[in-house]
């Protein structure tokens, strides 16, 4: 579900970015395999990198029910797991003025649009019919790292700063929709009591 809601991303900025080209800027990889000297930096030169650098699971919207009431059933199962995604766009160009125009198109990108759903992005209701998958909702929100934070960023990456920036990618809810046990529901109690 991840990389099939972030490569529908990548398309589309694609698309806003050079609509008639068919060499994307684009590409989803890991930004760490531009830095650490192996064969596959020689393809990322002169392109726009997105790569995520985290994943939490948002406890804020984590729902604590544990079942589903169907018709005359109660099916018991762990809940859906929320999770948030802190993506990096970075410009690996030599052209310091071409990285920085296309970081500004990735910006421009998202102060057009920051919510995609299937209802306005086509593209993203083809993903959940042909991957069999339910993205509902998937919201871009800007961060802002000071200097310590960035600078802590690009170290963990294992490389020196490019033109980048950081969105905040909310509302993947993963759900293996396993139910774990079935059972009717409690309609009445009888008993009696003691009075102690």
């Amino acid at each position: 579900m991840i990389a099939e809601a972030l490569n529908v991303i990548v398309e589309l900025i694609n698309t806003y970015i050079s609509p008639s080209s068919t060499d994307d800027p684009l590409v989803l990889t890991n930004i760490s395999k531009f830095n650490d000297g192996n064969e596959f930096s020689g393809d990322l030169n002169d392109k726009l990198i997105l790569s995520i650098v985290n994943i939490e699971e948002d406890r804020v919207a984590k729902s604590p029910e544990n079942f589903i009431k169907e018709n005359s059933l109660v099916r018991y199962k762990n809940p859906a797991v929320p999770i948030n995604l802190t993506v990096l766009f970075a410009a690996t160009h030599t052209n310091y003025d071409q990285a920085i125009m296309l970081i500004e198109r990735v910006i421009r990108f998202f102060q057009i649009k920051t919510v995609f759903t299937p209802d306005n992005t086509p593209e993203i209701h083809d993903a959940n019919e042909v991957n069999d998958i339910a993205i509902e909702k998937i919201l871009f929100e800007w961060m802002n790292l000071n200097l310590e934070q960035v600078h802590q960023l690009w170290t963990t990456l294992g490389g020196h700063y490019m033109p980048s920036v950081i969105y905040k990618v909310r509302m993947f809810m993963i759900d293996e929709h396993i139910v774990q046990k079935e059972a009717l529901p409690i309609k009445n109690v009888d008993g009696k009591y003691n009075q102690i």
